[in-house]
């Protein structure tokens, strides 16, 4: 299943922040739906324009053209083989900094420490 599962579930997966992923799941799969209504629905009723059956030639490259736009719209997509989630969404960088301000925050209360028992003494 190369075509609606990939851009539905996949892709959102790999290329969503972690903190948006499910939300953006929703809308992606909300959008899929919406479109395959649109396209039922509307085309539905464009193929009879002029005579019975007589715009499937126009519709059908309509769908080419969606195609097509789909088919470049993938290459807006990052590449993310061998890339962590957390290296995708910069999460690195923050994990990075609390490590960083927890080892600080740990070192001033061991040295206050130290001064409050000297003081005491």
């Amino acid at each position: 299943n190369f075509g609606p599962n990939t851009t539905t579930f996949i892709i959102p997966g790999e290329v969503f922040p972690t903190r948006y992923r499910s939300t953006s799941h929703g809308i992606s799969a909300a959008s899929g739906k919406l479109g395959a209504i649109v396209a039922q629905v509307g085309f539905a009723r464009l193929k009879d324009i002029g005579g019975k059956n007589a715009w499937i030639n126009h519709i059908l490259e309509i769908f080419a053209l969606f195609m097509l736009t789909g088919i470049f719209s993938t290459f807006l997509v990052p590449e993310t083989k061998g890339r962590t989630l957390e290296e995708l969404n910069g999460e690195e960088d923050i994990e990075d900094d609390y490590a960083a301000a927890h080892a600080k925050a740990v070192n001033d209360s061991a040295s206050s420490d130290k001064e409050a028992r000297a003081n005491l003494s």
